[in-house]
């Protein structure tokens, strides 16, 4: 019998691409047309984080209680603004990235777990020329949940619970999420962790980056 078709699920951004702070800029120019507030983001540690969840942080700085119509407005304008800021600057997709991609799914499927809400997810990965490889059934995204862990739950519950399964990612959260749902976890230091960090978090496998396609192939072909 055929051993059933794993799934990998990638996050987004330091995984596979860079935005150059498009995102950050959305997201003033998100609580500038949904509450007209001059909310700035510079503070903001994104590395990891999810959408739902800064922004709930960023309600209980101004003193405000998130309600889910506050939410919905705030996204229904962020992905507009990511959009507009994306066709201008498009992502820096990392080295190795698309070859990765297409060698792996021919053994695998490919889903997506992000802090990114599913609309900007989508955004990141059509921009940078990358949509086509990932399957609609496996996203778990930051509109979810605002914990990762749920999110990585998500995904795998979408995808139909398969056996085996993989999640890469650039932080901690990433592993973490991995590790909580019974997922093999790839750490790669091109986000804003390094290697020894990664390693520290207990990932099953650390990478610098994702040019190492013979050593990423004989660790999937193991599993």
């Amino acid at each position: 019998m055929a051993q059933e078709r794993g799934w990998i699920f990638f996050d987004i951004d330091g995984t596979l691409l860079y935005a150059r702070g498009s995102g950050r800029e959305a997201f003033r120019q998100a609580f500038d047309e949904a509450f007209g507030w001059d909310q700035g983001v510079e503070h903001v540690n994104f590395f990891g984080a999810t959408d739902l969840d800064v922004f709930r942080k960023l309600c209980v700085e101004r003193g405000e209680e998130s309600t889910p119509e506050m939410e919905q407005a705030f996204f229904d304008c962020l992905a507009p603004a990511l959009d507009e800021r994306l066709a201008q600057n498009p992502p820096e997709v990392f080295p190795n990235v698309e070859p990765i991609l297409k060698e792996v799914s021919k053994q695998w499927t490919l889903g997506i777990i992000t802090g990114n809400i599913e609309a900007t997810a989508k955004l990141k990965l059509k921009h940078a020329g990358l949509l086509e490889f990932f399957d609609e059934r496996g996203f778990g995204c930051g509109c979810d949940h605002e914990d990762r862990i749920e999110i990585a739950r998500h995904a795998w519950e979408r995808a139909g619970k398969p056996k085996r399964t993989v999640l890469i990612g650039d932080t901690p959260s990433d592993i973490h999420a991995a590790k909580s749902n019974g997922m093999v976890s790839i750490a790669v230091a091109t986000g804003g962790f390094d290697f020894p960090s990664l390693e520290k978090a207990d990932a099953d496998f650390v990478f610098q980056d994702l040019t190492d396609t013979n050593r990423l192939l004989s660790i999937l072909n193991e599993l």
